[in-house]
């Protein structure tokens, strides 16, 4: 192995750790291509037809715009008896009821995740300092002493963020 890596083997954690947006974009990328294709083989088929001046059946179409599903908002209900904007005004209200609810709940967990926070950042600060105290080289040794009061003043506002959002609780 080079010797480059063995002194500097954390890099390759921080290398490793960019592949993971690229394979997320990589994917996205193949996606996109696989359906423009799988679009472009329905609109040929139905090009076809076209040309041939004939109607294409039902259950063709249904074939081919089966991967292109959209929501069909007289489902459950019938057409003569609700209108569009009903409908739209009553699913705007259903996901404000939801968003509302939603917000509910992560407002009523907000101090649990703050005093997760400052409990993760106040665990890092004293590992770093240990580290700091039981290292055998001075610098670095000093090296986690710094890391230790940044993190710790981290963990310092974390804790009074914690408290403060305990005791001044939104109702």
């Amino acid at each position: 192995m080079d010797p480059f890596w063995e002194g500097h083997w954390w890099l390759l954690v921080i290398l490793a750790s960019f592949t993971i947006p690229l394979a997320g974009i990589a994917m996205g990328a193949w996606t996109t291509w696989l359906f423009s294709r799988n679009r472009r083989a329905a609109m040929e088929t139905l090009r076809e037809y076209a040309a041939q001046g004939r109607e294409p059946p039902k259950e063709v179409v249904d074939a081919l715009t089966g991967g292109f599903r959209r929501y069909d908002w007289h489902a459950g209900r019938a057409e003569d008896d609700v209108d569009r904007a009903t409908w739209y005004a009553d699913r705007a209200e259903r996901r404000a009821t939801r968003f509302a609810a939603r917000a509910e709940r992560w407002r009523y967990r907000d101090p649990l995740r703050r005093w997760h926070w400052a409990i993760l950042w106040g665990a890092l600060a004293v590992g770093l300092y240990y580290a700091s105290g039981h290292s055998h080289d001075p610098a670095s040794a000093d090296r986690f002493t710094v890391a230790a009061i940044v993190v710790g003043a981290l963990a310092a506002a974390a804790l009074l963020s914690a408290i403060l959002s305990t005791i001044f609780r939104p109702k």
